[in-house]
């Protein structure tokens, strides 16, 4: 996910903020946050980030460090080097390899899943099972 919008604010290294935040667009945090962020667009945790925070966006983008809980209307995504330990709610969850994610997860919003059904993959004796979604 890359910000595409104008680029709303931005906490850099070596800063910190407590309290309630809001913007449209896009938000970049580097430095430290511990509070509530609510209504942007795009939230990115950027690799030497601290964040403490209730968080209510479309979509966020994790690299550093998130507590706390997280609202995401369309999309969250944990790469590589994140250390998330909060629960998360969105409609898409994506975990890159080398991430850290410890918590709840709800897929609010996601078209409902379909059983899985065994279907028997191989001829003769061989019992290998396979699951499918049903057509």
């Amino acid at each position: 996910m890359t910000a595409s919008g104008d680029l709303s604010g931005f906490l850099d290294v070596g800063s910190e903020f407590k309290g309630e935040l809001t913007f449209e667009d896009t938000l970049r945090i580097d430095g430290k946050f511990e509070g509530t962020i609510r209504d942007g667009r795009l939230l990115i945790i950027g690799e030497s980030a601290d964040v403490n925070a209730e968080i209510h966006v479309s979509a966020i983008s994790v690299r550093g460090r998130l507590r706390g809980s997280v609202h995401a209307k369309e999309r969250i995504e944990l790469h590589a080097g994140a250390r998330c330990q909060c629960d998360l709610d969105t409609r898409v969850l994506v975990v890159e390899e080398g991430a850290m994610f410890e918590g709840g997860c709800s897929m609010s919003g996601a078209p409902a899943s379909r059983e899985l059904t065994p279907v028997n993959a191989a001829t003769g004796s061989d019992k290998v099972k396979r699951f499918i979604t049903p057509e």
